[in-house]
């Protein structure tokens, strides 16, 4: 279904310093526990801002991956675009379900099994990204992989092919908001979509071996090093 990309995240910043960024007002951000923020993989539950349920703002903690019952391989932690807009059968029904997942960036590898070398991806404003995901959770739901959620990706342009293929679409913090608001329809949804921010908006550079395991968390994961 999806080539693995965008397999790790960094949301180092705290849940305060994302919703500022966006004007978002939640009701609530004593229910956060503390979890994984400098090297955040699948199957855990980063920080996702959402208006599922009531329509308000919202920030929770919900699963990364997504693997319906009838799904026989292994959880899905991307979401084609192309395959999306084929109105795939996997993601047709959560369209309506669309969440944001901030993020300080993200992490790819380049090389050889055995040899790879990590990079992290960034804004070059250093401003907390958006990534456009959706979900098949809801208030009321399980936080399970039943339910999880899955970031969408494009193809990737100009010097990021270069560390990866594909890329997760990042939404500026006004399509953001329209992203996740009710009142925003599908075809409306899958528009904004294409309105991600270019390649020109991000930099790259090689970050520590370390990461290659995922169980590293230690603040230098976003650190300049040399290759």
């Amino acid at each position: 279904m999806e080539k693995c990309m965008c397999g790790r995240i960094r949301q180092a910043r705290e849940p305060a310093d994302y919703i500022e960024s966006m004007n978002w007002n939640p009701h609530d951000l004593g229910k956060l526990a503390d979890d994984l923020k400098y090297n955040v993989p699948p199957g855990t539950r980063p920080l996702a801002m959402h208006q599922l349920g009531d329509g308000s703002d919202q920030i929770d903690r919900l699963f990364w991956g997504y693997k319906p019952e009838w799904y026989k391989r292994r959880p899905v932690s991307n979401a084609r675009l192309d395959t999306i807009l084929k109105k795939s059968p996997m993601w047709r029904a959560l369209l309506g379900k669309r969440v944001l997942i901030p993020a300080d960036g993200w992490f790819e590898w380049t090389g050889e099994t055995g040899d790879k070398q990590p990079w992290f991806i960034h804004g070059k404003d250093g401003a907390p990204l958006f990534m456009a995901a959706i979900t098949a959770w809801q208030p009321g739901k399980d936080n399970d992989v039943k339910h999880g959620f899955a970031i969408v990706t494009d193809a990737s342009a100009g010097g990021m092919v270069d560390i990866h293929d594909r890329r997760p679409v990042v939404l500026t913090p006004e399509a953001a908001r329209e992203w996740t608001s009710p009142d925003t329809d599908i075809e409306l949804a899958l528009e904004l979509l294409s309105t991600a921010r270019p390649e020109s908006a991000f930099t790259w550079h090689p970050v520590t071996r370390q990461m290659g395991n995922v169980e590293y968390q230690a603040p230098n994961t976003d650190h300049p090093a040399a290759i």
